[in-house]
């Protein structure tokens, strides 16, 4: 299963030739959650700009994203921003959400479906920030996430194999300042494909508190994925195992980081007999959410 990262750099090339939208309003309000909402946490770290304050008034621009096109909380930002006459943007593979843009005339940007959503990153991640660095007028080279891949391959599934050995039975707390929402990622994919426990925490916050739980927390491991001098501190002062980037480059040190997250989290999936496509408890949660929110 290695191969699904492996192969994102196909999936950037693919997801270069999605047709996007003009965004209107300089206010950007995202939308998203899970693996559809990391993508605009990870959009930030090349300065667009996005806001998660989801207010509508009319004078913003939502970009909603949902791989399925189901994800409740996403439906209901969605549903209040067009009631407030906001400009919307969908970025989905399909469900309800690609319904309802069509049938409110909603700027719709449909990308390949058959995947999990995590997998799916280079579909979702390309077309935001091809939207928001045009707005922005920030100049980007979009082959650089492809190049990110393709120029770390070897030394991604090196790394991956050295760090599933490390993690596995303890418990990783992933800390970056800068590169904080990469953290994050690397979390939520040993959640989700291992089913093992994983925490992320932002530097240099944790200085101030967290790093004392460290006295009677045996069973953690501190992880620091290098982005700024900063992150050093906390690395010397945990004893922490480092992930450092491949690159100078922000666009090549995103796709190449993030699928050393996905490949390290099915590394640690192997080592202990899980299946990383199935899922115990978010069906579940998804259910309930629906059921709360009244979606259909």
């Amino acid at each position: 299963m290695d191969e699904i990262y492996l192969n994102w750099d196909r999936m950037f090339d693919e997801a270069y030739r999605i047709p996007i939208h003009e965004i209107k309003n300089d206010n950007i309000v995202f939308s998203g959650i899970g693996g559809s909402g990391i993508v605009g946490e990870i959009a930030n770290i090349l300065g667009v700009e996005l806001s998660f304050k989801r207010k509508f008034t009319g004078k913003e621009s939502l970009v909603a994203v949902s791989y399925s096109g189901t994800t409740s909380e996403t439906i209901v930002d969605v549903e209040n921003a067009v009631k407030a006459g906001s400009e919307v943007i969908i970025i989905t593979s399909g469900g309800i959400l690609e319904k309802f843009a069509k049938e409110k005339s909603l700027k719709l940007i449909n990308v390949l479906s058959g995947f999990q959503t995590r997998y799916a990153f280079p579909y979702l991640f390309t077309p935001l920030i091809k939207m928001t660095t045009k707005k922005r007028g920030i100049k980007i080279n979009e082959t650089e996430l492809k190049e990110g891949v393709v120029e770390a391959k070897e030394k991604i599934k090196a790394d991956a194999a050295r760090l599933a050995e490390l993690l596995i039975n303890r418990i990783p707390v992933i800390y970056s300042s800068k590169y904080l929402a990469i953290a994050k990622r690397f979390k939520q994919e040993i959640n989700e494909n291992a089913k093992h426990p994983a925490f992320y925490g932002e530097i240099p916050e944790i200085n101030h508190n967290e790093i004392e739980s460290y006295v009677h927390g045996p069973s953690l491991v501190s992880v620091i994925v290098e982005s700024s001098e900063i992150d050093k501190i906390t690395e010397d002062v945990l004893n922490s195992i480092v992930i450092k980037p491949y690159f100078s480059n922000d666009l090549k040190n995103i796709s190449s980081l993030l699928a050393l997250a996905g490949v390290t989290s099915l590394e640690m999936a192997k080592k202990i007999n899980e299946k990383p496509d199935k899922l115990y408890n978010i069906p579940k949660a998804r259910q309930l959410t629906s059921k709360l929110f009244r979606i259909n």
